[in-house]
């Protein structure tokens, strides 16, 4: 039995379990995803929220100013960010996520410095009703299917 346990505590941290039975501590989950990716029809792969929402940027937001506010985010609701959270991209997905603070006091996820958006004008997971104009589906460049 003591040839057993030696490898196990060379490669693992052990712990006592209840009863004095000796268990083999699990690998730390990843964190869950903030985002997926979805296929559009229209777009090909566009991140989406984790129901399947595609994710917009606003041309007119800045990285210092977001010039969507108010009646605004009645079609186009913030993606919203909460304290605490941990940001995740799926595996393989360039780009960085992060949060901004809105002139409102809430917090929004970005995208590469983009702050995110869905539209009410979505219905389906894929879906692209809001691309156009000043208002651009995210499109990661090395999504796979691509």
């Amino acid at each position: 039995m003591r040839h057993l346990i030696a490898p196990l505590a060379a490669a693992c941290a052990l712990a006592v379990a209840p009863l004095g039975s000796w268990t083999a501590c699990a690998a730390p989950a990843p964190p869950p995803l903030t985002v997926q990716v979805e296929d559009s029809p229209d777009l090909g792969r566009v991140l989406a929220d984790l129901q399947g929402h595609t994710l917009y940027r606003y041309d007119l937001d800045t990285t210092s100013a977001i010039a969507c506010t108010g009646e605004c985010t009645r079609t186009r609701p913030p993606f919203p960010y909460h304290p605490g959270e941990v940001l995740a991209l799926p595996p393989g997905i360039a780009g960085t996520l992060g949060e901004v603070r809105r002139p409102d006091g809430s917090e929004q996820i970005t995208y590469d410095g983009a702050p995110l958006y869905t539209c009410t004008g979505d219905h389906f997971p894929g879906d692209t009703n809001g691309n156009g104009g000043h208002w651009h589906a995210i499109q990661p460049p090395n999504a796979p299917g691509h």
